[in-house]
């Protein structure tokens, strides 16, 4: 499986939730990597909006409880431990830590 790993720096505009992606390539085999993965993380995660989804509804609803217009939890698929993108030749997958990202290692070799 074919993706390289960056670290989360100010050139990053996620860097606030997440340490790390994993870029695929959108050409050849990069699509179905993803995919794969991606089914995985959801397997092992649970379900998480892509990432723009995310940070609208996370966004959304802090601006409600900060204006006292509900004191619900935050939905569901706002997951923090990971999340993904797949915008026009933008296959990644974010991880919030060590951890998730040392997991997604061993389940998948980088080559």
């Amino acid at each position: 499986m074919k993706y390289q790993v960056k670290k989360l720096d100010g050139r990053y505009s996620h860097r606030k939730y997440f340490k790390y992606c994993a870029v695929f390539q959108s050409n050849d085999y990069g699509p179905l990597h993803f995919n794969n993965v991606l089914k995985a993380m959801i397997t092992t995660y649970g379900y998480s909006a892509e990432i723009r989804d995310w940070t609208h509804i996370q966004k959304t609803h802090h601006n409600r409880k900060l204006y006292n217009l509900t004191a619900d939890n935050m939905p569901d698929v706002v997951n923090y431990s990971w999340s993904w993108s797949n915008g026009y030749g933008d296959l990644r997958i974010y991880f919030k830590s060590d951890k998730e990202l040392a997991f997604f290692k061993l389940k998948h070799n980088e080559t």
